[in-house]
């Protein structure tokens, strides 16, 4: 990746531009020395003047207010320009000044909006960094030093900064008592002269820069990449897209009348968006694409399923087929597109998950299958601690969609969506960055500089299932601080912390054990397992025949017999015993670290005195009082129980739910072990 720099006209030899602002991602706005306020179109890199300022104020930065939500909201677009004089000035987009505040002794040197456009900060020669609200008013000064701020920015989520002090580049939290991160970069210098200020456009494709010779310099990125299978397509121009087949080494050029915004390719299809339009082609066919206009233009996030694709535009969020149709728009509660990054959302053929705006332990699951989209509609998720990165399964069926979430603590855990516990099991901790594979269900982690793959994530019930269904790869040419770039098919593509792309490959049978089970191809899965006789094959063959709902009893024996867990193929022979379907499916999920769906196959058959019995035998004592006393039956036996194991341990009672039962419910010993027989003898007959 690389910039592409073109320069506009130089309007005044002796007259340098100070500072630059984006608009939008077609506009740019400018202050030279001459305190004129020119909008250039990055189309033609033609000014227009929109203002003419005091010639006592020299501008040092200028920003616009970011919009908040789809709309301007009552402030419209307002425009933060500091100065030379230790001032800040709050400008509407004509040019009049509507507010300013003095601030520093000496000049500001920067100024930024928060993210969330409810406060700004600004660093001046001073050495202080100072936090204001909309208004002016001070609210806190963050930073004193010595050396002057040069140059200072938000973190997404407006709890920390970062800024410049001498050579290094400086990270602090707003919240009291943490210490600020350091670390220093090295300087080039080009020889176009001094550049004063650079400014990044939303999409993060362009950059603009004011120079010291009146240049206002524009730069758009090209050379991004995009890779899937056997293609690799390149934005080699600005309008051009070239794609390789490296299998017959074909190369397609694609001429796009506008330039590229953003581009993503997987599943056999390449998605490239323009300001204006959206360009969908097909790898079976480069010359006719399907396309259609988009709504804002501004598109800042592109995410692609096998059926469908997802486009984040400035203002809306829409759902596309690969012919171009919209097939759904998406909602949910404290929805804020201009928050959205990539790793705070995710998006598979059926369901979409996104974390919340305002508490970062909450997910939205919203289910896209029902095509009604409220805010309603969507299902809320809550992990025990702040979620840094959230990512869906993509192959499978929706009922078992799973999630997996990294929080803050570093700690991968997975959960399924669709069921009503939505209880969390951890798969690792001291996790740097995470994928699925685009076309199984195998999650692969860089967990404290290793590579991780979990070939059977379900198997998280069971800590010994889980190393056995796992590859760990430790190499020193991962080098340090390396990150998972892609997952597809067999094989792991790493960015090391030099930038150099590595690509780790894994064992192909886990692939194919997965695909054959999807098609309930169990015969030619259990025939693969005898023949390559791998111990890791075994094991994820008897996780997913322990957790499908197919008749795979004698299969998972055979598999749980080969890695030698007897206890499991004995446990597998008394379910053979059971004399209902029921009851043996229920324990089957049960096996399987299922026991919701369990409890819930025998109340369907009204079997409530068994799923009782199985939540006392995992010791979940609470839901099984609990649906004792839902279905008004057997709750002297379960209070019966729970003391014969507080005196088995020797305990006292501490569960409320009980101690407040226990005077009203008369306990009978030997009616309940009546009962119990009573039970018993009806299963069996």
């Amino acid at each position: 990746m690389k910039f592409k720099v073109t320069l506009s006209q130089k309007l005044d030899q002796n007259v340098p531009v100070t500072c630059v602002g984006w608009s939008n991602t077609e506009e740019v706005y400018s202050i030279s020395d001459d305190s004129q306020i020119l909008s250039w179109s990055v189309s033609n890199n033609q000014p227009t003047k929109i203002a003419q300022l005091d010639k006592d104020l020299y501008a040092t930065d200028i920003q616009f207010l970011p919009r908040v939500g789809t709309t301007l909201g009552k402030h419209g677009d307002l425009i933060l320009v500091t100065s030379a004089d230790g001032k800040f000035h709050i400008i509407n987009k004509t040019g009049r000044i509507e507010r300013s505040v003095d601030a520093h002794k000496g000049a500001i040197l920067v100024g930024q909006w928060g993210n969330d456009g409810t406060g700004l900060l600004t660093g001046g020669e001073d050495g202080f960094i100072k936090i204001w609200s909309r208004s002016g008013m001070l609210r806190s000064t963050v930073v004193s030093s010595d050396n002057s701020i040069y140059g200072a920015c938000w973190s997404p989520d407006s709890q920390s900064i970062a800024y410049t002090q001498g050579k290094c580049v400086i990270v602090k939290q707003l919240a009291p008592n943490t210490k600020p991160l350091k670390w220093s970069r090295s300087l080039e210098k080009p020889n176009t002269g001094s550049i004063y200020k650079m400014s990044w456009s939303n999409d993060g494709t362009q950059l603009a820069g004011a120079c010291a010779n009146g240049h206002v310099f524009f730069a758009h990125v090209i050379e991004r990449h995009s890779h899937y299978l056997n293609y690799t397509a390149s934005l080699s121009e600005r309008k051009v897209v070239t794609v390789r087949n490296i299998m017959d080494d074909t190369v397609e050029y694609l001429e796009l009348p506008e330039r590229v915004i953003q581009m993503a390719m997987r599943y056999d299809h390449l998605v490239i968006t323009t300001p204006s339009q959206c360009f969908i082609y097909s790898t079976s066919n480069w010359n006719t694409p399907f396309i259609f206009d988009l709504k804002d233009g501004a598109v800042n996030h592109l995410e692609l399923t096998e059926k469908h694709f997802l486009v984040i535009e400035k203002k809306s969020i829409g759902i596309y087929n690969y012919q171009g149709k919209l097939t759904g728009q998406p909602r949910w509660p404290n929805m804020r597109l201009d928050y959205l990054r990539a790793v705070l959302f995710s998006f598979s053929n059926d369901t979409l998950a996104v974390r919340d705006v305002n508490d970062q332990k909450s997910i939205h699951i919203i289910d896209l299958s029902n095509n009604r989209y409220t805010n309603e509609s969507s299902v809320l998720i809550q992990h025990s601690a702040p979620v840094i990165q959230i990512a869906l399964d993509q192959q499978g069926p929706s009922s078992c969609r799973t999630l997996a979430v990294l929080d803050k603590s570093r700690d991968l855990y997975i959960v399924q969506v669709r069921t009503t516990s939505r209880s969390f099991s951890k798969l690792g901790r001291k996790i740097d960055s995470f994928k699925w594979n685009s076309n199984i269900n195998i999650l692969a982690a860089i967990q404290d500089a290793q590579l991780i793959v979990w070939y059977c994530p379900s198997a998280a019930f069971n800590s010994k299932l889980l190393h056995m269904c796992s590859l760990q790869y430790d190499s020193p040419e991962l080098g340090r601080n390396p990150r998972i770039n892609d997952f597809v098919g067999n094989s792991v593509s790493i960015r090391r912390a030099d930038g150099s792309l590595i690509s780790v490959p894994i064992s192909p049978f886990p692939e194919l054990i997965h695909k054959k089970i999807q098609d309930n191809k169990w015969s030619e899965a259990l025939d693969l397992c005898r023949s390559v006789n791998n111990d890791m094959v075994w094991a994820c063959l008897a996780v997913l025949a322990t957790q499908s709902s197919s008749e795979t009893m004698d299969i998972a024996e055979e598999a749980f017999a080969s890695i030698n867990n007897y206890e499991k193929v004995i446990y597998i022979q008394y379910i053979k015993t059971l004399p209902s379907k029921a009851e043996q499916k229920a324990h089957m999920a049960l096996l399987g670290g299922k026991l919701e769906e369990a409890e819930s196959i025998l109340l369907h058959n009204g079997m409530v005195f068994q799923a009782i019995y199985i939540n006392i035998n995992m010791h979940n004592w609470t839901r099984a009082l609990d649906l004792a006393t839902k279905h008004k039956t057997h709750v002297d036996t379960v209070l019966y129980l729970r003391e014969k194991y507080l005196e088995t341990l020797g305990k006292s009672e501490n569960n409320n739910k009980y101690s407040s039962l226990k005077e009203s419910v008369t306990i009978d010993p030997e009616k309940i072990k009546e009962k119990i027989t009573a039970e018993e003898n009806r299963i069996r007959h």
